[in-house]
């Protein structure tokens, strides 16, 4: 049965000769294999013994999941929502029209286009969806690519407008399609109308229909052509208080002291949804002492507009469990406005700024999970993206969330140094900013001895890291880096280092084997196909590293030599079989505390029955998905009138090697 299950699901790329020789081969194994099991079975069944049971597919552990939705609580907007769906599903005369949805932040503009988007009249009605978030930044060429990525499924990369452009004519040709343009600001008529026409250029179909959302009226004047746009209008009290009561009571009778209090507190909400989920989610199973703490001391004395719903947010945070917790929450407003959060990256990122408590009853990254769902549980976190188990790997924060996030982080996080005072300077511990130009070095080196966090977008000036000698976390991603500067084994308090998505980056520096507070290196590619070529070869001195995070490597990558060294080591989504001394299958069997998926290459490598056993996959309990990977091409292959394979080319078949790499039963591979 495990060698059936394991054959099944090996995925092995066919690119040559031998390749397709070797899968003929195996087809036939299997057919054989498939054969003997069923004959076993029928044998079994005749004789009425119990046979091997199928076990299902194993999940991941789902992170403390609640008894509540995550999503808010959608109520007023039926209306709105038939309008809408209406207009853009019969507006077929047209090439291209524009439909703008305005309204103050935490009004459901968002939450609005998305039903919209995701409705299954649109589903049918259009051949392609494609949403964008725009925010403050309409950089057109940055659009177009972000367009074609969504259309191809792939990264474009480098090239002119004009390329790209080219690109989403050649997926838009003959299909109508709807493109969300989410929290758009720019209102210059000059940009908006060249963008436009750029894409009636690109697909002449009829039909096409851009929604876009927007806060801004100029916005509205700018990119509208419908007879009227869509205008939010603000909640009743009514309406929030039915939000409220949803939320707390489900379908359940209120008592009437509930009712009378939650209709006044619903009245603070200002008609705005978000600000009545927030409440809902305060007032979630407390006494109604509670309530009116709430309605007297928090809720009073509201100002107007987004300041108020400021306001709301504040009491939400206020009553968040611990101050660690919120200092989490402060944490994020480092991340600029509409960006995506991973979630494993910021739990991470907490661990290294030492934000999570560390006892013995639970490991950090525990706490870190229970934080996260915290945080999303009170949108404070919102649009959270799942994978197929169910589980949440990333989510987004609204601007307003943003803005409260930077109003407690008490000056501690600016993403970007414009109008720093020198006084400022002494209080900033976590930067974000794009470049650091000749004209800043000297404000930075100032600076630098005092942060804890450095989130930058471009190359490391020379000689500026030892200056950063109390540095936690360190991000380069997407910085177009070739490669890192030796000095960064000077940064003795490094914790956290990411260079995902520097295209030019094959290799890191020995010097980064003097890290000994490493606790997570991250070298990912999540926008672009790259490789890495090899990591440095003294990365067992690193131990205190919890998380190797690596996907991508190439054909000849070998892994360090003795990894099995780092007994803290949890994440290892990649392993690649070497025949050198300390490279070798075994080395796993050291790694007891591996969790999530686990990758294995080159099995073919694999030298005899022992090395597999002292893997121990059996006793990876907290891995849920392997794959197993041989790869054919360095294999000796002969055709079918060959008697034999060479045996200096394998010293085990690739049946023993499988039968010994049996997992748990809960796993999948």
């Amino acid at each position: 049965m495990l060698i059936k299950q394991g054959l099944r699901c090996l995925n092995i790329p066919c690119c040559t000769n031998t390749a397709l020789t070797f899968q003929r081969e195996m087809a036939h194994k299997i057919k054989d294999i498939n054969a003997n099991f069923k004959k076993m079975n029928n044998e079994a069944d005749r004789l009425g013994l119990s046979r091997v049971r199928d076990y299902p597919l194993a999940k991941p552990p789902v992170m403390e999941t609640t008894s509540f939705a995550i999503d808010p609580i959608v109520i007023g907007r039926e209306i709105d929502e038939s309008e809408i769906l209406e207009m853009i599903t019969s507006s077929i005369n047209n090439v291209l029209s524009v439909l703008p949805i305005v309204g103050m932040g935490g009004l459901g503009k968002t939450t609005l286009a998305r039903k919209i988007y995701n409705h299954h009249r649109t589903q049918t009605h259009f051949d392609e969806r494609i949403w964008v978030c725009v925010s403050e930044n309409f950089d057109q060429l940055t659009l177009f690519k972000r367009i074609l990525e969504l259309l191809s499924g792939k990264d474009f990369g480098g090239g002119s407008k004009q390329a790209v452009v080219q690109k989403i004519a050649e997926e838009l040709k003959n299909k109508r399609y709807l493109l969300v343009l989410d929290d758009l600001w720019n209102e210059e008529t000059e940009d908006w109308d060249e963008f436009k026409n750029t894409l009636v250029g690109a697909s002449s179909n009829k039909g096409n229909f851009i929604i876009v959302t927007t806060r801004k009226e100029k916005v509205v004047s700018t990119v509208n052509t419908c007879n009227r746009p869509c205008r939010l209008r603000s909640l009743t009290a009514d309406e929030c208080w039915s939000i409220i009561r949803t939320m707390i009571f489900q379908d359940k009778e209120v008592l009437e002291k509930f009712a009378i209090i939650g209709l006044e507190i619903a009245r603070k909400c200002r008609g705005l949804p978000l600000a009545a989920n927030v409440i809902g989610r305060v007032l979630q199973g407390k006494e109604i002492e509670e309530w009116d703490s709430v309605l007297q001391s928090g809720l009073s004395n509201l100002e107007e507009g987004e300041k108020g719903v400021l306001q709301v947010l504040k009491v939400s945070y206020d009553r968040l469990p611990s101050s660690s917790l919120k200092k989490c929450f402060a944490f994020c407003s480092i991340f600029i406005k509409d960006s995506i959060m991973d979630r494993e990256d910021l739990i991470q990122l907490w661990m290294s700024e030492g934000l999570l408590p560390n006892n013995q009853e639970s490991e950090m990254e525990t706490t870190g999970n229970k934080y996260f769902n915290i945080l999303l549980q009170n949108f404070f976190f919102q649009e959270p993206e799942k994978d197929k188990y169910g589980n949440i790997i990333s989510c987004k924060m609204h601007d307003l969330v943003h803005d409260l996030a930077c109003l407690v982080s008490k000056s501690e996080s600016f993403m970007n140094t414009e109008g720093l005072t020198v006084d400022d300077i002494l209080q900033v511990r976590h930067l974000a900013i794009e470049s650091i130009g000749e004209e800043m070095v000297k404000d930075i080196k100032e600076r630098a001895s005092y942060l804890h966090t450095l989130f930058l977008r471009s190359n490391v000036p020379d000689g500026i890291l030892p200056y950063f000698k109390h540095l936690h976390s360190l991000k380069l991603c997407n910085a177009n880096i070739k490669e890192l500067p030796t000095s960064i084994g000077t940064l003795k308090h490094l914790r956290y280092l990411d260079v995902s998505d520097n295209k030019d980056l094959t290799t890191l520096p020995e010097s980064i084997c003097k890290l000994y507070n490493l606790q997570t290196l991250r070298i990912l590619w999540h926008y672009l196909y790259r490789e890495i070529r090899r990591l440095p070869r003294d990365l067992r001195f690193l131990t205190r590293l919890k998380h190797l995070c690596i996907d991508t490597v190439t054909k000849d990558f070998k892994m360090p030599p003795k990894i099995g060294s780092l007994s803290c080591l949890q994440t290892l989504p990649l392993f690649c079989v070497s025949d050198e001394e300390g490279c070798r299958i075994d080395e796993l069997g050291k790694l007891k505390k591996l969790k999530g998926k686990l990758q294995i290459r080159n099995l073919e490598l694999v030298r005899s029955n022992t090395e597999v056993e002292h893997a121990d996959m059996a006793g990876k309990l907290n891995i849920y998905k392997f794959y197993f990977h041989w790869t054919p091409s360095r294999y000796r292959y002969f055709n079918d009138e060959s008697e034999s394979m060479d045996s200096s080319e394998s010293n085990i078949n690739d049946e023993s090697v499988l039968e010994g790499l049996q997992p748990h039963y809960n796993a999948t591979y």
